[in-house]
């Protein structure tokens, strides 16, 4: 389960969007680099987090190395990296008058330098996003206090325990519109409650939460 909070478009854009409603997604924890090294060592034991890091910290070596020299690449399941430039002559004129001389007498557009990197993402990510997950309309900002009562927070994850056998920390988080530590507080007090029918299983990385 997804949640999602409804935007307008901003006025101002004079392109007829303005007052449009669109989908945002409820965005409740962003995950740091040892986070997510934790997260891949999870779904692939196999891999330690010293390899997972490995892999990474290399990854970002060679799209240093190669995306200036004209290339990009591809990742299956996840995207296409590419270079993005911006011209920075403008903005020689705008802070350094002396400057503008010199850069009048030369070629127009002549200073150039890397300005991101643009991430065109797979299409069967997206395809398997969507027929893995729904989205469900909550209200409020990610600090708000969930939307559901400390009782439906508990059976919404008990259904999710049924269906799939278990719920980690992060699923019990996005399900009941919470922050990453409060799910973590809730849930260690629900596993206290002889009657809450819910138990941790597992420890560290592979620790979930299933039924009692």
């Amino acid at each position: 389960m997804a949640n999602y909070v409804i935007k307008e478009m901003p006025t101002g854009m004079g392109n007829g969007s303005e007052g449009k409603a669109f989908p945002k997604m409820q965005v409740y924890t962003e995950f740091d680099y040892n986070k997510v090294v934790e997260l891949i060592h999870t779904y692939s034991p196999a891999f330690s987090q010293a390899t997972v890091r490995g892999v990474l910290d290399t990854l970002a070596v060679v799209m240093k190395s190669y995306l200036p020299m004209g290339h990009t690449m591809k990742i299956d399941n996840l995207g296409v990296f590419s270079l993005s430039l911006e011209f920075v002559d403008n903005e020689a004129y705008s802070t350094n008058p002396q400057a503008t001389q010199v850069l009048a007498s030369k070629k127009k557009y002549h200073h150039v330098r890397a300005k991101g990197v643009n991430f065109k993402v797979d299409k069967k990510l997206v395809d398997d996003i969507n027929q893995e997950n729904t989205f469900e309309r909550t209200t409020g900002n990610p600090i708000s206090p969930s939307p559901y009562s400390l009782e439906e927070r508990l059976q919404r994850a008990l259904n999710h325990i049924s269906k799939h056998g278990f719920i980690t920390l992060q699923e019990y988080a996005n399900l009941n519109g919470l922050s990453y530590s409060t799910a973590s507080r809730e849930l260690a007090k629900l596993v206290l409650d002889s009657h809450s029918g819910i138990k941790a299983n597992g420890a560290g990385s592979h620790k979930v939460w299933v039924g009692r």
